[in-house]
């Protein structure tokens, strides 16, 4: 019989799957999260969106600068304006850009999926705990992107990179809970 010894750090490195049934979260649990959990709660999920996806702000603005070739091609004597003159319509072609950038900057947070609640926890540390029992509609979040649950004068909105492994988790939670999925509004089918 020989004893190994192993006194190297853990592996923590890629996606671990938290419970049965969820989705695989991408590592362990940052320890800025884990006081927005409750004492004894299980973890069944989480994800966090905290970076902006610049490929979605460079598709808009690189169709604006389209744009603006195709205008100087074929019509150059749009840039012998006043800058007064040029400011506008520029601007009108760069507006969906700044829109994709904001959106992209408000849906910044970290998502997390439990045996009893739903966490949403804001880049500022301000975080909404929706119970699993008082979500009554799931809906589409145009603002953000993604979706919004609501229930019990709450909300947590969902970022459109989080949608999917958010509702396969919550719907592997609300599955132990029997009769629970048939009263929710749920129009973005998410739940069994």
């Amino acid at each position: 019989m020989r004893l190994i010894v192993d006194n190297g750090p853990p592996d923590r490195a890629g996606p671990r799957i938290l419970a049965p049934g969820a989705p695989p979260s991408p590592g362990p649990l940052p320890t800025e999260l884990t006081p927005h959990l409750e004492h004894g709660e299980v973890l069944a999920w989480w994800g966090e969106k905290r970076h902006i996806e610049l490929t979605l702000v460079g598709l808009s603005f690189g169709a604006a600068v389209l744009a603006l070739l195709g205008v100087t091609a074929f019509a150059p004597e749009f840039w012998r304006q006043g800058l007064t003159d040029i400011a506008a319509p520029v601007g009108a072609l760069l507006s969906p850009t700044a829109l994709v950038l904001g959106r992209e900057w408000v849906a910044r947070r970290a998502v997390m999926v439990t045996d009893g609640a739903i966490v949403v926890v804001e880049p500022s540390g301000a975080s909404t705990r929706l119970p699993l029992p008082a979500i009554r509609t799931i809906r589409r979040d145009f603002v953000r992107g993604g979706a919004v649950l609501e229930g019990a004068g709450l909300s947590v909105a969902i970022p459109a990179a989080l949608a999917e492994p958010t509702g396969a988790a919550l719907a592997s939670r609300i599955r132990s809970r029997t009769g629970a999925a048939g009263s929710i509004d749920d129009r973005l089918g998410w739940l069994p």
